[in-house]
């Protein structure tokens, strides 16, 4: 079975999601905040199709927010849940989020039914978006502390996200889990530049990443996104990454999420 006939089997509120996005926070019933800022669980309590993991997981940067956690119903969990014909869908991405985080207040609802689940998480456990800061804004120096600091928490992160990943495939035996990267945020990253930096530190989450799915037994599918997003950096014509002062800085877009959603569903066949 694909991806996209999976969808079209399970999940969401699409038409509620944009209702809730005219209407105020939490106006659509399966987005009403749990304790701990947490979407709850749909009312039949099935989950068919689950969202899980940080701010890209939950849509920050898609704007028209529906939640404490900030779930857009432009975000790529948002998208993928509005497919025709789908129920039983949760959003449980929330701005913030790390990897222990998902486990500790994401995974609930998740059983035998459940046969989707997305995930986007790793870079909270890293402090990415500080490294992006102090690369744009501070001296050489610092940037190149930054990275470094980073870099020597990837084999941290790659053991936390097998952690996390084997709390998932407990939780949800029969789910496919789709696990995502990271785009670079720079096009014209010239080799020696801080932009080339940050965008090399993005490179090596996304290996580690990618090695920690491959390890995690059948069922598990990692979804690049770095090919997808060229051509779309904060410096191009066309950016699909929004670009610092702004608060949402280092977050997709709208257009940004719309690729991830069709990444996610090119990787599901």
């Amino acid at each position: 079975m694909t991806m996209k006939s999976r969808f079209r089997q399970v999940s969401v509120i699409g038409a509620g999601l944009i209702l809730a996005a005219t209407t105020g926070l939490g106006a659509a019933p399966a987005l009403a905040a749990a304790p701990g800022g947490q979407p709850a669980p749909p009312a039949s309590g099935k989950v068919a199709y689950v969202a899980l993991g940080d701010s890209y997981a939950a849509g920050v940067g898609g704007g028209a927010y529906l939640d404490p956690c900030l779930t857009s119903p432009n975000g790529y969990a948002a998208l993928l849940a509005g497919e025709p014909g789908q129920v039983h869908a949760a959003l449980r991405g929330c701005v913030g989020a790390t990897t222990d985080q998902v486990v500790a207040t994401q995974l609930a609802g998740l059983d035998l039914r459940t046969k989707t689940v997305t995930l986007t998480v790793g870079a909270n456990d890293l402090g990415v978006a500080a490294l992006a800061t102090t690369c744009l804004t501070g001296t050489p120096e610092a940037c190149l502390a930054s990275v470094q600091a980073t870099l020597a928490l990837l084999p941290s992160l790659s053991v936390d996200l097998a952690g996390t990943l084997a709390a998932i495939r407990e939780a949800a035996p029969k789910a496919t889990v789709y696990v995502t990267g990271y785009p670079l945020f720079f096009d014209d990253a010239l080799p020696g530049s801080l932009q080339f930096a940050v965008n090399q530190a993005i490179a090596l989450v996304n290996d580690t990443i990618e090695a920690t799915v491959a390890t995690a037994g059948a069922g598990f599918v990692y979804v690049d996104v770095e090919q997808v997003f060229a051509g779309h950096g904060i410096d191009s014509a066309d950016p699909w990454i929004i670009a610092p002062p702004h608060p949402e800085a280092f977050h997709p877009n709208a257009a940004g999420y719309a690729a991830y959603a069709e990444a996610i569903l090119a990787a599901g066949g």
